[in-house]
């Protein structure tokens, strides 16, 4: 039996479920979803037999955003925990149908607090020493951020910090040592030598699961965003099939796994 590091991986908008309770009213198509998730990343991040504990979020996030502020609603915040679009730009609810909020209570309690709930436990219960939010995104920012069109690292490792990981007053606590998610970085860039950028806390700083699991336990979290890029191109993606060749997910597995344990042997010494 191979190593088994002391790791949490999370995949929060792996899934592409509708739930029943907003089925009928759910105006997007599977093709949306698709796009508007953390594409295909339950199986490009598939690392369950190599670390102490693995969850991910089976509901599309389109649906509910586990990587939100439970207060986090529209019309506040249309990219709220609840959407009002997709990523795109595309409506979710067939018009004038958004769920009430004695739904979008039901979808919470349901879905996302005990995602949050089975987070603590696992942090609680299997000797953690890193907890890792995994995800992936777009090769250019979308119409709904603060930049649109504005192109993307290769990967970007978060962990609320500067540049370089240090704290920066304006972000709240880092989520884990400078130190740890430089050698992170270094060892991305070791593994995808000389196929784009790898960078900390540009353009993402880390979510709302690292920020508040940090916090409540005190055990490091490094959020991971890799580009679509990487596996969502002419080369290894069928856009009408909506899929992407099964060696292409296996050799990116391998080298992001790869990358991480080289991290971790050389941290953990």
């Amino acid at each position: 039996m191979g190593t088994v590091y002391p790791l949490l991986i999370s995949i929060p908008h792996g899934g592409e479920i509708v739930p029943p309770e907003v089925k009928e009213i759910v105006g997007i198509t599977d093709r949306d979803i698709f796009y508007d998730g953390d594409t295909l990343t339950s199986e490009i991040y598939d690392f369950r037999n190599c670390v102490s504990a693995f969850i991910e979020m089976p509901i599309a996030r389109a649906i509910v955003d586990v990587n939100r502020a439970p207060d986090d609603r529209p019309p506040g915040n249309r990219d709220g925990v609840v959407k009002t679009a997709t990523v795109n730009g595309t409506t979710v609810y067939k018009g004038g149908k958004f769920p009430d909020d004695a739904i979008i209570d039901t979808l919470l309690q349901r879905y996302y607090f005990p995602y949050h709930e089975k987070l603590d436990d696992l942090l609680d219960n299997h000797n953690i020493k890193l907890a890792l939010d995994c995800h992936s995104m777009l090769p250019y920012s979308p119409p709904i951020s603060d930049n649109p069109g504005q192109p993307r690292p290769l990967i970007c490792l978060c962990n609320r910090g500067d540049n370089r990981g240090m704290p920066a007053g304006e972000h709240g606590p880092i989520t884990c040592p400078p130190e740890w998610i430089q050698t992170l970085a270094e060892s991305f860039r070791r593994v995808f030598a000389n196929e784009g950028e790898v960078t900390i806390n540009n353009p993402f700083l880390g979510g709302y699961i690292a920020q508040l699991h940090y916090e409540r336990k005190g055990i490091p979290w490094i959020q991971i965003e890799i580009n679509r890029k990487l596996y969502l191109n002419e080369v290894c993606f069928d856009p009408q099939e909506l899929r992407v060749k099964q060696e292409i997910i296996q050799a990116l597995r391998e080298r992001i796994f790869n990358a991480i344990a080289r991290f971790w042997t050389e941290v953990s010494d």
